[in-house]
């Protein structure tokens, strides 16, 4: 009887404890359900603190090459992030991307014939994206389809400013007027990175892009001189170091020197014949292929009159990929991959 009640003793003793460990377990989980959810809440707190932001154009206005026409552009204020991205610049597309912002609802994908680099092309130029029309020509129905709650926009879509901003009076400008290159391209990453709250990431890809900036410096400097072109529909145009040539910063920014200055040039550069190259005779000669078609605009340069030259004899032609240094210029990695093309060239 005794052995009995001692049992029974043990095994009420162990129930209570059993009890007690679990109690004290699911107060634990509690306790850290809790302790999560509030960090949760904390990191959303932070991230709305943010907003409202007040963003302002990256340039206070533009002027249309052609019609004369100017463009003010006004401050924004987004009252919380955006989560329905417009972006009408396949530059800073490209930054968006590498920075991992999601939500771009439309692109300038122009029928799917935009010039955008393949990986791009691959993931935005789909049909759930919206096609807000080419570079220069919108489609405004297809914009306010997407019910955007940003609008990005630079230098092509200027002209479109007015209209757009009655689709969403958040439309923001985000090419830079710095004169220097480089700098305007870091404002333009760092304008994306603080509307989304991606500071780390700027900053680590801002550091590895200064790396190729150095050392495209170091290669350029032991060369005597280049000469920047444009190959398009048979005709070459020529671009010096000028505040309005559209490659300047070849020179300025990446360490060419230039091999002839003065070059009449508008952001489409000048005509500059066969013979003009002759007579310049850089020691690197970069040709941007506007068409990117690399084998016909090779077979078009390299004539009887260019194989005269030293950039021709020492193998010092540089073909340049429009794609990105036309079209999708300003994207951090878009310009990570131009300095690339010409250091891989130059070995």
């Amino acid at each position: 009887m005794k052995k009995w009640k001692y049992i029974t003793a043990t095994a009420l003793l162990t129930l209570a404890l059993a009890a007690c460990g679990a109690e004290e377990e699911s107060t634990t989980d509690t306790a850290t359900e809790d302790t999560a959810t509030e960090q949760s809440a904390d990191t959303s707190a932070t991230e709305n603190s943010a907003f409202p932001m007040t963003v302002a154009p990256l340039t206070a206005e533009s002027e249309d090459e052609e019609s004369g026409t100017k463009t003010v552009f006004e401050d924004v204020t987004l009252e919380q992030q955006p989560e329905r991205l417009v972006v009408l610049d396949y530059g800073f597309l490209d930054t968006l991307d590498a920075l991992g912002v999601e939500g771009v609802v439309g692109v300038a994908q122009n029928g799917g014939k935009g010039f955008l680099p393949e990986n791009l092309k691959e993931k935005y130029f789909t049909s759930d994206i919206a096609d807000a029309g080419s570079l220069k020509e919108l489609n405004l129905e297809a914009v306010a389809a997407a019910e955007p709650d940003v609008i990005f926009i630079s230098g092509r879509q200027a002209g479109y400013y007015e209209e757009l901003k009655e689709i969403t009076p958040n439309v923001i400008y985000i090419a830079s007027d710095n004169k220097d290159y480089v700098q305007g391209i870091y404002e333009s990453v760092d304008l994306a990175a603080k509307i989304f709250g991606k500071e780390d990431k700027a900053e680590e890809l801002k550091a590895a892009f200064q790396e190729k900036v150095d050392a495209l410096k170091e290669k350029a400097a032991g060369y005597e001189n280049a000469l920047v072109t444009m190959y398009n529909e048979k005709k070459l145009s020529g671009f010096d170091n000028g505040e309005k040539s559209r490659f300047a910063y070849v020179y300025n920014d990446f360490g060419f020197n230039p091999a002839v200055t003065g070059i009449e040039t508008s952001s489409h550069g000048s005509d500059f014949s066969f013979e003009s190259v002759l007579k310049v005779d850089p020691e690197v000669l970069l040709v941007v292929d506007r068409g990117a078609n690399e084998e016909v605009a090779k077979a078009d340069v390299e004539n009887n009159i260019i194989k005269q030259t030293r950039a021709y004899k020492d193998g010092k032609i540089v073909y340049l990929d429009g794609t990105t240094w036309y079209f999708s210029s300003g994207g951090i990695t878009t310009e990570a991959s131009k300095i690339d093309e010409i250091l891989n060239e130059l070995k």
